[in-house]
């Protein structure tokens, strides 16, 4: 028994290692650059498939590929940072982490019209085949080899950074930039080497796990997930935390999938909420982003005016009535609740500064909560409805105490914890839920005599709920509590010396934010009459982000018109192409490089902008008069 033990110990300090590797990249990227990367993933996975493609197709072996692929992969990392990420330094980080996002989606889907699911044991050398005695256990010589390589790169990097001439100009480069060019270093051309190394760092944990592990388009979803974590729970731009925090969680995760193996996945984020409640900061000290939050993108005052207006909820009002007639009752439910979700999250986003990757746990939670009601308790529609929408708001206010304590990324990263967590308590209660096979047997059925079993009607109910809701989001933006969020936003040290409790301010915001995705959620079980895993899934944190920043962040319309476009764009390319997700992560891109207000942000500035162009011109010019005085006048 101690044997066996011991041999899962290895096995998570193995599993560990690739963790640590990630973090201690995904570490340097942000302590370098203040970038948020979701590609690491991506990077890792491309490595993978190397090793797979030079053992496969040119018989290569491992040592090959552990050469080949980080140097390939280095190099795609500074092409990327060369064409993309460089000309997004100076704007908000959250385009960063939408340009990667959109990034990621495009290599996935890329990936995926190339191979499938591979698996590449034959990559082991023959020198590493079979098992080593180390006296205490016998253990297969190429997951020792993997520990040892592993902890051998932490260490190197940790040394390169920390002891010699290089590391100091990239730790000089993290703090005073603008100093460090004064003594002539070509910051830029450091700052693109370190984003080279850390993809070439990516590429070289995914080359070490390609033996090991199943190679596929989206192995590195999972693996960026826990590599944020890890590299929060560390401290932020912290080496050895993150080194330290890979090889905790690596062996913490192991040993509960030994007592109980649904908790190993959900046990890095009961880790990271834990250690972010005991050390707000993490365990090592990291870059301090106490004053660098993940925000928002502001509207001028005449944008703001005009989504204000009686004649644009007029007009919104419309479109909603008609879009059934358009496109197909289903499509355009689903348009109408997304873009309420997306409306939700951008209250809390544009309006109280505080980027939440946690969407998806009161979207789901309230969808699931509605559907538990009806079709297990067995209670009529509305108020299933009702009191699914409820509870999930209390729950809301309830996490909401421990996670508005947080700032910047650490609030984002909570958030995505919590969410992983209800994804885990869904995921073991099939009994209520499904499980896998999702929650049958929600019914619509009438409401005040008038069926709802009709799409059609169904869709108008929904439409009412949803204009509702708007209208009480157009009452808080324009109440005193909506303006004093939007003070703290701007400005939280004013607002706190004038005597406002700032973290009330951002609860109430976080509970209301909750309670408008859950009023979508709900609605969106009652629309399909299903709840399925994916309604919980990280995805559903992140489509409402990318929504939001696409229709334009702050004008309120602007996530139902992202929502629109998203999800027109996947229906129409799933009858043509299986390429869905390439096209949309093109158009993410696109936005962020060229349209970074959104497509109404951008539409209503470049309006107002001619408009107010157009009124100078037409003034009249008036000649000034002389204020020479002649000499005769004198």
């Amino acid at each position: 028994m101690t044997q066996y033990y011991v041999l899962q110990l290895f096995n998570g300090l193995v599993n560990g290692g690739f963790i640590a590797m990630m973090s201690l990249g995904l570490s340097v990227i942000f302590g370098m650059m203040r970038v948020v990367n979701f590609a690491h993933g991506a990077l890792y996975m491309l490595g993978a498939f190397i090793a797979f493609v030079l053992g496969s197709q040119f018989g290569l072996s491992l040592w090959a590929a552990l050469i080949v692929g980080p140097l390939v992969i280095g190099l795609f990392g500074l092409v990327l940072e060369r064409l993309f990420l460089r000309h997004l330094y100076k704007a908000d980080p959250s385009y960063n982490l939408l340009l990667t996002f959109g990034l990621t989606l495009i290599i996935e889907d890329a990936m995926r019209h190339f191979f499938a699911v591979q698996g590449a044991p034959f990559l082991v050398p023959q020198s590493l085949a079979g098992a080593v005695n180390l006296g205490f256990v016998i253990y297969p010589k190429y997951r020792f080899f993997v520990l040892v390589a592993s902890l051998v790169i932490c260490g190197g990097t940790w040394f390169m950074l920390e002891r010699t001439r290089l590391g100091a100009l990239v730790r000089a480069g993290t703090e005073r930039p603008n100093l460090l060019r004064c003594f002539g270093v070509r910051v830029p051309l450091l700052v693109s080497g370190v984003f080279a190394f850390s993809a070439g760092l990516a590429a070289l944990a995914g080359v070490l796990a390609s033996p090991l592990k199943n190679i596929s388009p989206f192995m590195g979803q999972e693996m960026i997930a826990t590599t944020f974590a890890v590299v929060v729970a560390g401290g932020l731009g912290s080496i050895v935390g993150s080194v330290v925090m890979g090889f905790l969680v690596g062996v913490i995760s192991t040993l509960a999938a030994i007592w109980y193996p649904p908790v190993a996945t959900a046990a890095t984020y009961i880790v990271m909420i834990v250690v972010l409640i005991v050390r707000p900061g993490g365990i090592f000290r990291g870059v301090d982003v106490a004053h660098f939050p993940l925000h928002y993108t502001p509207i001028d005052a005449g944008p703001r005016r005009v989504v204000m207006s009686w004649q644009a909820k007029l007009v919104a009002l419309l479109v909603g009535i008609v879009l059934p007639w358009l496109i197909y009752p289903v499509l355009a439910c689903d348009i109408v609740l997304w873009g309420l979700c997306a409306l939700g999250f951008d209250l809390l986003f544009s309006f109280g500064g505080l980027l939440s990757f946690g969407q998806a746990a009161w979207w789901g939670a309230s969808a699931y909560l509605t559907g538990i009601f009806i079709a297990k308790l067995h209670f009529p529609m509305w108020i299933g409805l009702v009191a699914g929408i409820s509870v999930s708001t209390l729950v809301a206010f309830a996490f909401g105490t421990l996670i508005t304590r947080k700032q910047g990324i650490y609030f984002s990263m909570v958030t995505f914890a919590l969410a992983e967590i209800v994804y885990f308590v869904v995921n073991q209660s099939p009994a209520y839920t499904g499980g896998e096979d999702g929650l049958h047997g929600i019914t619509r059925g009438s409401l005040f005599g008038l069926s709802l079993h009709n799409q059609v009607a169904f869709y108008y109910f929904a439409l009412v709920v949803v204009a509702l809701t708007v209208a009480f989001v157009f009452r808080i933006i324009r109440s005193p509590f909506g303006l004093s969020l939007a003070g703290a936003r701007d400005s939280e040290r004013r607002m706190l010396s004038i005597g406002y409790d700032v973290r009330g301010l951002r609860l109430r915001a976080y509970v209301l934010s909750a309670f408008v995705i859950s009023v979508a959620g709900g609605l969106f079980a009652l629309a399909h009459e299903f709840v399925g895993l994916e309604s919980v899934y990280w995805r559903a944190s992140g489509e409402p982000i990318m929504m939001t920043l696409l229709g334009g962040a702050g004008t309120v319309y602007g996530p139902m018109l992202g929502a629109g476009v998203v999800l027109f764009l996947r229906d129409q390319l799933s009858t043509i192409t299986d390429s869905g997700n390439l096209v949309l992560g093109v158009t993410f891109v696109v936005v962020v490089m060229l349209f970074r207000r959104g497509i109404l942000g951008e539409v209503l500035h470049r309006v107002l902008a001619r408009k107010q162009a157009w009124s100078e011109r037409s003034k009249p010019r008036f000649q000034e008069p002389s204020e020479a005085v002649s000499s005769s006048d004198q």
